[in-house]
């Protein structure tokens, strides 16, 4: 049996040994406010008193069970539900490529740093899906043997195929700096998912949408050797020990959400994952196979349709694709701060409004896609920040990693989940519902190590945020991606095939 198999099976055992029974509803609110949590003690106190006034509030959602690694931070772990009492409202926040370092028009940020100290003071657990490259240099990539390509063809799409610097750092040095962040960020409980190697999308040679079941294999058999082997294939003296090896990564994120999942999903079953979050149907709840993937013991996680708040428009819940619906140059143009504010003020009261509609709906559990960038002065950074600051906390709500949604998920009776997806529970009422309009208070953000020179080809930005779209909106399909956003078909631009 696979490890990753016996991961899973470990992770369902520990969730469902964890449903030690508080007494009464208060007991879940105090759970929920008592984690590491910044919140002031009077407000922690309010809600939670508020919390425990509700109805058929659930005393067994979230009991703490023991930590799987010692440095286990964030909420206590999913647990069982009593019958008839509403599910918690897990909230995941996923990050692509989660590269040590990134570089904006203001300057350069230790990103992965940051992600983590985000993390730690607003209790969440995050995944990181980890691209290979960012464990090789330019002078290791060759050993990467891309499906359909061969040796050192990745075209991440940006500027980099290869472990990002900051200041002062060589390629080597950034290579380790990355294998810390994962090792502290998987000790602190945080998942380490799969974002695979290359990242060749649209029509490219080699895009990961041409790739049959043998280039899948051979592609996660690639990013399984580059985690695996990264400290021999860099030569690291002393090496770093990650305290995870391939074999503990069971959730999935493909390039560009794109790929043929029939090819995929077998791949992914035959090595033990438990998840994949890249198809992007319309629908609320997880499930298990559609036409889109095929008969599947995998969750399937795609991203929402987000309805741009004060707008008529959908955009997929991904951080460039609003970042590209703002202004389709996106990081590529510097834009004014006055303006940049403005999107990334919208972006929240979007994701506001998202995690509102499932909070005191059906708990449908919340995702946000992310990258670890600073587009546009970080104001998507900052409105993802946000999110976390303002929900994390908030009574009833496990901010966790997808891969303990999917192992809790597999604890989770059929009838009983089905009776979630209808909200057949008692709903729930916010009694601190956010405050559209305003920005988050003294929200971390990443500090600048080394300023960027100006473009001065870089035209600013008009002010404003874009034009309501009047047309009517499409039918929702099933494929979001394939009509309500026709100019941003992914979350990424489709890279150059040189």
């Amino acid at each position: 049996m696979s490890n990753r198999l016996g991961v899973g099976a470990a992770l369902i055992m520990v969730t469902a040994l964890a449903g030690c029974a508080g007494p009464g509803g208060a007991g879940l609110a105090a759970a929920g406010a008592g984690v590491a949590s910044p919140t002031a003690p009077a407000a922690a106190a309010a809600a939670a008193a508020a919390a425990a006034a509700q109805p058929s509030v659930n005393t067994a959602v979230m009991a703490p069970a023991e930590p799987a690694r010692g440095d286990r931070i964030g909420p206590p772990a999913l647990g069982p539900v009593a019958a008839g009492q509403r599910p918690p409202q897990v909230v995941v926040f996923g990050f692509d490529d989660s590269g040590n370092a990134v570089e904006n028009t203001d300057g350069t940020y230790a990103i992965f740093d940051y992600w983590r100290k985000v993390s730690r003071a607003y209790n969440a657990r995050m995944t990181f899906f980890l691209s290979g490259p960012m464990l090789l240099t330019s002078q290791t990539l060759h050993t990467y043997d891309a499906p359909q390509l061969g040796p050192g063809n990745s075209h991440m799409g940006f500027a980099f195929d290869h472990a990002e610097t900051l200041p002062g750092e060589s390629q080597l040095d950034a290579v380790r700096h990355e294998m810390n962040n994962l090792k502290g960020a998987y000790a602190e409980g945080n998942e380490i998912a799969t974002h695979y190697g290359g990242h060749i999308c649209g029509k490219s040679p080699g895009a990961v949408g041409s790739f049959s079941a043998a280039d899948w294999e051979h592609e996660v058999e690639q990013f399984d050797k580059m985690v695996d082997n990264a400290n021999q294939t860099n030569n690291l003296t002393p090496p770093v020990n990650l305290g995870f090896t391939s074999k503990d990564i069971v959730g999935s994120r493909t390039p560009c959400l794109e790929g043929n999942f029939h090819n995929l999903y077998p791949v992914l079953a035959k090595h033990g994952y438990t998840y994949d979050t890249s198809p992007t149907p319309f629908v609320r709840w997880p499930y298990r196979g559609t036409s889109d993937t095929g008969p599947t013991n995998l969750w399937t996680i795609g991203l929402p349709d987000w309805h741009m708040y004060g707008s008529t428009r959908y955009e997929l819940g991904m951080d460039y694709n609003i970042c590209a619906w703002h202004d389709p140059d996106c990081e590529d143009r510097w834009v004014s701060p006055a303006t940049s504010d403005q999107w990334g003020q919208q972006m929240l009261d979007t994701e506001r409004a998202y995690f509102e509609k499932s909070y005191t709906g059906d708990r449908a559990p919340i995702n946000f896609g992310n990258h670890p960038e600073m587009w546009d002065h970080g104001t998507y950074t900052r409105a993802i920040a946000s999110i976390a600051k303002e929900v994390c906390n908030k009574p009833e709500v496990r901010c966790v990693s997808y891969g303990e949604l999917a192992g809790w998920l597999n604890t989770v009776p059929a009838a009983q989940l089905d009776s979630w997806r209808t909200g057949s529970f008692p709903h729930y009422t916010d009694p601190n519902p956010p405050a559209y309009g305003t920005a988050v208070r003294n929200v971390l953000m990443p500090p600048m190590l080394a300023p960027k020179p100006p473009h001065k080809d870089k035209a600013p930005q008009p002010e404003g945020l874009p034009q309501p779209d009047k047309s009517p909106q499409p039918t929702r399909s099933p494929h979001p991606r394939a009509t309500a956003m026709p100019a941003v078909a992914s979350e990424r631009r489709t890279p150059s095939p040189n």
